[in-house]
């Protein structure tokens, strides 16, 4: 068991005792979910255009269709990026950038107004924050940051490949 199911995962549910939201939890929304959430779906959407070495399959959709709609619908099946982000060195970087801006975003200024969890649909994780317009632009954040991420890391991949074919 890693650091997340050992240590933080009780946090968030200690945080949550009293029916109320976690802070870990609107972090875990934003950083785990939504960033995968959008690597699976740069995936959807850049597959029928790939025709490089960046060797985008038809499982490799189907695992980003099954990630994309449990990450938005129930949260954490974030192992569906995985795959994406060690295959692309643009991808991790960018879903790193994208986890510390929405984790900025959410602690910058009181940060117990943006209480919330992960492992609820994320339009509900919205919802459940005090502090709405500062959930959801962390929550935006998070996910179109990783999906730009994500079609840069797969053009970039693709002018790598040409460029190594006509050498």
């Amino acid at each position: 068991v890693g650091w997340y199911h050992s240590v933080f995962l009780p946090i968030i549910l200690i945080e949550m005792e009293r029916g109320e939201g976690s802070i870990l939890g609107a972090v875990d929304e934003c950083t785990l979910c939504l960033v995968s959430a959008g690597i699976c779906l740069g995936n959807i959407v850049t597959a029928p255009l790939t025709v490089s070495s960046v060797h985008i399959t038809n499982s490799d959709v189907a695992i980003s269709k099954r990630g994309l709609k449990i990450n938005l619908l129930c949260g954490d099946f974030i192992e569906a990026a995985y795959p994406f982000m060690e295959r692309s060195y643009v991808v991790n970087v960018f879903a790193y950038l994208a986890s510390g801006i929405s984790t900025e975003l959410l602690l910058h200024h009181r940060p117990e107004n943006v209480l919330s969890s992960a492992y609820i649909p994320v339009g509900l994780s919205i919802v459940l924050a005090q502090d709405m317009k500062r959930m959801a632009s962390a929550c935006s954040a998070a996910f179109s940051i990783s999906f730009v991420g994500f079609v840069l890391g797969n053009i970039v991949g693709r002018r790598l490949d040409t460029k190594g074919k006509k050498e």
